[in-house]
């Protein structure tokens, strides 16, 4: 999608934001330690889910039906029993699931490093959209080319302004009609975009329909046509 994409030498600071990011990138251990503290909170906040719903259905029961659940009899701590055994067996399956969910970068992020090498990509646009996701404001960015490919950028900066109650729309980014992106050839990590030309009208936000789990990726070629956006991410879609 880009006019051109020229593999080149990393300069320093470059190769700085590699390494950085190969420093914070989360080792096994790392991984496996927030795996249990996701655990002990998701086995906390079922459990006391259970609770509620388990005082729910006694209370119901007591209503209608005229059964009393005795809090101290035997069958209440089995109940409670179960029902935590349950919680923490849900709770720790799902971390589990969760952690080996989570890729392990490192090994492209030192071949990256250790390749002192870059992917230089330029781009010319000729038009952009913005859609806006609901919760906190973050805006997305449909940029079309000469050819009609679109690329899709995201701007933290907007989401974070949202989510510490400003407004997302103050945020500094502005699209042009040109664009250089650095990216790491083995894990595809963009190091640098620098926006260049004439500014580009992205006129009002479209509200982002999706679910996050569904959201476009960021710096990526976007599947969707330009003429179907609207009705495929806005409000709209099906």
């Amino acid at each position: 999608m880009p006019i051109n994409a020229v593999e080149r030498p990393a300069t320093v600071a470059e190769r700085e934001f590699l390494h950085r990011m190969l420093q914070n990138a989360a080792t096994d251990a790392q991984r496996w330690r927030r795996g249990a503290g996701n655990a002990l909170v998701l086995w906390a906040a079922t459990m006391f889910a259970f609770v509620v719903l388990w005082l729910g259905l006694a209370w119901l029961a007591r209503k209608i039906l005229g059964i009393d659940f005795d809090p101290q009899g035997g069958g209440m701590v089995w109940i409670i029993g179960i029902g935590a055994l349950a919680c923490a067996t849900y709770a720790v399956v799902s971390s589990i699931r969760w952690v080996k969910r989570w890729r392990d970068y490192r090994p492209l992020l030192r071949a990256d490093f250790e390749g002192d090498r870059v992917i230089e990509e330029r781009y010319v646009f000729t038009a952009v959209k913005r859609f806006q996701e609901p919760e906190h404001g973050g805006l997305f960015y449909f940029l079309r080319t000469a050819e009609g490919k679109v690329l899709t950028l995201f701007d933290h900066e907007s989401q974070d302004l949202g989510a510490g109650g400003e407004d997302p729309m103050k945020r500094s980014f502005v699209p042009r009609s040109e664009l250089v992106m650095v990216r790491a050839p083995s894990s595809g990590f963009v190091i640098s975009k620098s926006f260049s030309g004439v500014l580009l009208d992205a006129g009002t936000p479209v509200e982002l329909s999706l679910h996050p789990k569904l959201w476009p990726e960021s710096e990526s070629d976007c599947s969707i046509p330009w003429a179907e956006l609207e009705s495929r991410l806005g409000p709209h879609a099906p």
